[in-house]
Parts: C-alpha cells; sequence; structure tokens
C-alpha cells in the first residue's frame, strides 16, 4: 500500500518515461556535499547522489536485499520505510542509443530537512464545480494527472486546447472526461474560487479539496500568491496533491513563465531546497529560474541550503544537474561549469562578502 505521506514520483514523469527574511550569519560553514557515485545495476548505471554517512555500494546492496525484485527507480520507498531515510527520490532515463536505463537515486538522510505542509482540520462545502471536478478525480485519475500537465500554456489555460487535449490523450487522458474537466475548470475563475483557494490549501483536511484547489491555482496565476501556493502544494504530505502540483511547475517552466517574486514563499522554498519531496526538487528549480528569480533573494535561499543543490550539480548525469547548474548562474551571475569546489566556494565567499543587517 502507498504510503500517503511520501510522495511517489509524479504520474507525468511515469508517462514521459514510457515514451527574503531570517538572515544566514556569514560564518556558519558549509558541509561538503557527497561526491556523485556511480554504480552498475541490474537495468543499467545507477547513480546515487546527496549520501552523506550512507556508502552508495551499502545502499545499493541493502535496497537489493530487502527486494531484490524491485527496480531501481522504484526504490525510494525501500529507503524510506526500511532502511530509515527522510526522504528519497528515484528517477529513470532512457537512453537513445542502448537499452539500458540510467537511475539517479536521491537519499536525505537528516530528517529536520524534511518539513512537508501540515494538514489542517477544517471541511469546507465545495460548490458543484469544484465537486465535480473531485467526482472526475475519483473516477480517472489518469485524467486529472494529464490535465494538470496540459492545461497549463502560456495563452491561457485553454489556448491551444487541441494540442493539449491531443497530448493528454497520450497520457491516458479520457477524451470525453477531459473536455468535460476543461469545461469544470474553465468556469471556477472567480474571485470567490480564489479565496476557497487559500482556504483550502491552508486548512482543509480533504486531499481530494487540495488537489482540486492546486489545479485550479491555473486560473489565477497572475497572482505571485498562487505561484507561492503551487510549490506548498508540491510539498503536501499527499502524493495526489502534490504530483499535480508537480506536474504543473514542469508545464510552467517548459513555457513562457513571468517574472514571480518569490519572496513571500520562502518557507516552502526552503523546505525543497533542503531536501522535502526529493521529486520536486528539479521542477522547483526550473521554475524559479524560469521566473527571474531575484538573485539577492536567490542568493539567500542557496546559502541556507546548499546541500542538495551542489550534489545535483555534480551529478555525472547531464539532465539531472543542468537545472541545478542553471539556477546556481541565475543568482550568481557566475559560470564555474561542473566545478563544485568553485560553486562552493562562491557561496561561501559571498556570505562573508554579503554586507550584515
Amino acid at each position: 500500500m502507498m504510503n500517503p505521506h511520501r510522495p511517489p514520483a509524479p504520474r507525468f514523469a511515469l508517462v514521459a518515461l514510457a515514451v527574503a527574511a531570517a538572515l544566514v550569519p556569514p560564518a556558519t560553514a558549509l558541509a561538503p556535499p557527497a561526491t556523485a557515485q556511480v554504480l552498475p545495476g541490474p537495468n543499467g548505471p545507477v547513480e546515487f547522489i546527496g549520501l552523506q554517512k550512507w556508502d552508495a555500494q551499502e545502499l545499493f546492496d541493502a535496497i537489493r536485499e530487502i527486494d531484490p525484485d524491485r527496480p531501481f527507480h522504484a526504490c525510494a520507498v525501500v529507503m524510506r520505510m526500511e532502511l530509515g531515510f527522510a526522504d528519497a527520490g528515484a528517477f529513470s532515463f532512457t537512453n537513445p542509443r542502448s537499452t539500458e536505463w540510467y537511475t539517479v537515486v536521491v537519499g536525505v538522510e537528516d530528517s529536520a530537512r524534511v518539513r512537508y505542509r501540515p494538514v489542517g482540520s477544517d471541511r469546507f462545502l465545495l460548490p458543484e464545480t469544484w465537486q465535480a471536478l473531485v467526482d472526475i478525480m475519483q473516477e480517472d485519475w489518469a485524467t486529472m494527472a494529464a490535465a494538470a500537465y496540459t492545461l497549463p500554456s502560456s495563452g491561457g489555460i485553454l489556448s491551444f486546447l487541441g494540442g493539449a487535449k491531443r497530448r493528454a490523450e497520450e497520457m491516458g487522458a479520457d477524451p470525453e472526461l477531459y473536455d468535460r474537466l476543461s469545461d469544470l475548470v474553465d468556469e471556477a475563475d472567480t474571485d470567490e474560487d480564489l479565496r476557497l483557494i487559500r482556504e483550502v490549501l491552508a486548512s482543509d483536511a480533504s486531499a481530494e479539496a487540495r488537489t482540486v484547489a492546486t489545479l485550479l491555482l491555473v486560473n489565477f496565476m497572475d497572482d505571485d500568491k498562487s505561484w507561492h501556493a503551487l510549490v506548498g502544494s508540491a510539498i503536501d504530505p499527499v502524493a495526489q496533491v502534490s504530483s499535480v502540483a508537480m506536474s504543473m511547475l514542469s508545464a510552467f517552466a517548459s513555457g513562457r513563465a513571468p517574472t514571480v517574486d518569490w519572496s513571500g514563499a520562502r518557507d516552502p522554498l526552503s523546505a525543497v531546497l533542503a531536501g522535502t519531496n526529493p521529486f520536486a526538487f528539479t521542477q522547483v528549480l526550473q521554475i524559479l529560474a524560469a521566473t527571474d528569480i531575484d538573485p539577492e533573494f536567490g542568493r539567500q535561499l542557496v546559502r541556507e541550503n546548499p546541500d542538495l543543490l551542489l550534489a545535483y550539480a555534480g551529478a555525472e548525469h547531464v539532465p539531472t544537474r543542468v537545472p541545478a547548474l542553471g539556477l546556481l548562474r541565475a543568482v550568481s551571475g557566475e559560470d564555474f561549469g561542473t566545478d563544485v569546489d568553485a560553486w562552493r566556494a562562491w557561496i561561501e565567499g559571498w556570505a562573508v562578502r554579503r554586507p550584515s543587517a
């Protein structure tokens, strides 16, 4: 049974496989991130990043001993439930030149770095439109998951619907349900809907309600608070909520995202960069760069949470390290390539040079 308090890989990623505030004292020392380690796996290379106390070979052997038949791209649950990791993620990538897969395994060992969004105890009465969306989600999760990835678009949520619908069908959406869902989302664009979205995400105990509220943020992305809320949903403790948020972030990052003031989202951003929900890490890095995060605020976030970011930057797998290097370049104005030691020195040097408040 799936543990609802540790999100799995978002649905859209599985489909793709198939086809400023508190200051940080300058004197705080950075712990060097663990060096990425690549081992031969049963279906191709397996790269481990972010490990601190664990050795890659020891972890590899422990996973194989506990569940020898489990593919490594699904090993995160073993790491969390059996091996004591505070959080974990695993990602597989196809190799067009061979039948092998390249798997990246991310481990977060320190529980203090994992801070999922608290769940409230309220139960809000949902309007008919919202309840109809809940019904579709319960009937066919694949359609909801596909909608979360395809509805966001640079020209508005239902612009280019034909293309969005074709993509959704490729991802497993039911065509009729997708049309119905799209119409319902289009209707939920009032000020009252926005008010309810914020209330539900802040304190509703229902994961279904929070999932619908997250999807409906797509109607209000001209408001910076909606971007903040989307990152907040990426660290929701229930997988269906966080997976919808991650799909939306991925879609927005691949389009023409506006400039966003992220200073009001320090807490959820810090949680992700520290290691909460590794499945959301890359999407958040990409959206911060795509929305032109303020360099000063970005430097604060990087300084507060350098370890996992530098571990990603040092990954041997190029698609894994690119988003980390992109954010480092965006907030620093520097380009040290893949030299993680140089990036670490820059972070330490910036903290020393930064004027005190």
